[in-house]
């Protein structure tokens, strides 16, 4: 496909490399003087007014500017079957995924749909309630939401709508009547144009890859579903919260896990919706394993996780991504007195995911500068293990830019440990719940609270014994089955 980039700033220029692979570039184009008769690379930059005389299609190179840019094009009269814009982009991999502003100009090939499902049709023996929970990539939130209520419910037939193939080792047998598979948006069109009507489509997150499709989603399902993530509200720029608009007002029910996202959701789509959001978090399995293993002792339990006896574990996060902003932290455990720093071992968990090991290795060579004693966790853990590591962890730092409900963290406190959790975010309806941690303004601030709660980890520990009930009261799967049961009703 030839192509004309608009966008010649540093997004356009750390995308050259990607695009070239795929595309025939023929030139750059920007809306800022300075730039035009310049070259990025051997690619010429002009105005933008060239595109009027341009034959072939358009690529928006931007991430903050896009919808303007697309208003910009559409207002010189170029049709919206040539306007491209990029959605998710990776320099440091060269991917760039090129999506086209009209999701018709995905041509469906024609494939049978039973090509597509990864598990053979079974015969249906009962009348069940047929819904499709859709979910983009692997999520432990699936396999566990599908099992937990397939479980507990004879009158429901699950199926599943996603990309990731992993579905099919990891959600236990039986469980599923369909794992409908697409590598595409162009496949994932057709299949949602050859399925049947379902009694309901469970969308887990409001990924964007659904917005293209909203109108033919509407027209298979009777009712349709949508659950609020974090990263799908919270971490979406502008240009992504209002192209998933059109899904949003077309649902029938939309849930949050806590009341924060609730409102702040409302807030921003209020007109959009038919009726309030609603509050349902997931459940969280570990919880399970968690009440299995308290009496194991913990002199066991710490030698499985190659940790000393006699030193207070602080946990640092809970995975490998950079929002959890683990180089601020170790900057602020840097600043501990040395009686405290000798006082504990701190732990980084980082077993997921998988591609983060150059990330990983940085955060192993700025810990060696710190003096103080650490372990970084890179095995995988499965949900005993979660729950053992879970039960010998005394501290946990929980900072990470942005977040709706962290289920490591229930899990810390579920096992009586002391949470310091950043106060930007949105959980102040735990504290109105009842649940005890504490806050901090900045990573800053964590220094003096840890010193703080090292040097009294017993009063702060009676502090928590609450805990524990109030979170299996609201975060087992026991209590949350019927709740999510009665969104398919």
């Amino acid at each position: 496909m030839d192509i004309a980039v608009f966008g010649a700033g540093q997004v356009g220029r750390d995308m050259m490399p990607a695009l070239e692979r795929d595309y025939n570039i023929d030139y750059y184009v920007d809306n800022d003087k300075r730039l035009w008769g310049t070259r990025i690379g051997e690619y010429l930059i002009q105005p933008p007014q060239e595109l009027v005389y341009y034959q072939g299609n358009i690529v928006i190179a931007s991430i903050q500017y896009t919808m303007e840019l697309i208003k910009q094009l559409l207002g010189m009269g170029i049709s919206a079957e040539r306007i491209f814009f990029c959605y998710k982009f990776q320099a440091e991999n060269f991917q760039c995924r090129v999506y086209p502003v009209l999701a018709e100009r995905y041509q469906s090939p024609k494939i049978p749909l039973i090509q597509f499902d990864l598990l053979e049709e079974n015969e249906e023996k009962m009348v069940r309630k047929k819904v499709l929970v859709a979910c983009l990539l692997y999520s432990v939130y699936t396999k566990q939401l599908i099992e937990n209520l397939s479980g507990r419910y004879e009158d429901v037939e699950f199926s599943l709508l996603t990309q990731a193939k992993e579905y099919r080792e990891n959600i236990k047998s039986g469980k599923l009547k369909h794992i409908y598979c697409f590598g595409s948006l162009a496949e994932l069109k057709t299949i949602l144009e050859q399925l049947p009507v379902y009694d309901v489509m469970q969308f887990l997150w409001i990924e964007f890859e659904w917005s293209y499709f909203y109108q033919v989603i509407r027209a298979k399902t009777k009712r349709l579903n949508l659950n609020v993530g974090g990263s799908d509200f919270y971490r979406a720029k502008k240009d992504e919260r209002e192209f998933k608009r059109k899904l949003i007002a077309c649902a029938d029910t939309i849930t949050a896990e806590t009341r924060e996202t609730v409102s702040e959701f409302e807030a921003y789509y209020g007109t959009d919706l038919k009726r309030p959001v609603g509050l349902l978090p997931f459940g969280v399995e570990v919880l399970g394993y968690i009440r299995k293993y308290r009496d194991v002792p913990e002199e066991q339990l710490r030698g499985e996780f190659n940790l000393p006896l006699g030193k207070l574990v602080v946990t640092c996060g809970h995975n490998a991504l950079e929002v959890h902003q683990h180089m601020k932290i170790i900057k602020a455990l840097s600043c501990l007195s040395e009686e405290v720093k000798q006082q504990a071992v701190f732990v980084f968990p980082m077993t997921y995911p998988k591609c983060a090991d150059g990330y990983v290795e940085d955060v192993k060579n700025k810990l060696e500068s710190v003096g103080i004693s650490y372990v970084v966790l890179t095995e995988f853990m499965d949900f005993q293990r979660m729950a053992q590591y879970a039960l010998i962890s005394d501290i946990m730092i929980h900072v990470q830019l942005t977040d709706q409900l962290s289920s490591s963290m229930l899990e810390e406190m579920y096992a009586n440990s002391v949470v310091i959790a950043g106060s930007w975010l949105p959980y102040r309806s735990l504290h109105e719940m009842g649940l005890y941690f504490l806050d901090v303004d900045s990573i800053p601030d964590v220094t003096g609270i840890l010193e703080d709660v090292v040097r009294d980890i017993g009063s702060y520990r009676q502090k928590c014994e609450g805990n524990p009930q109030i979170i299996w009261d609201h975060s087992s799967w026991d209590g949350l089955s019927p709740k999510w049961h009665a969104l398919w009703e």
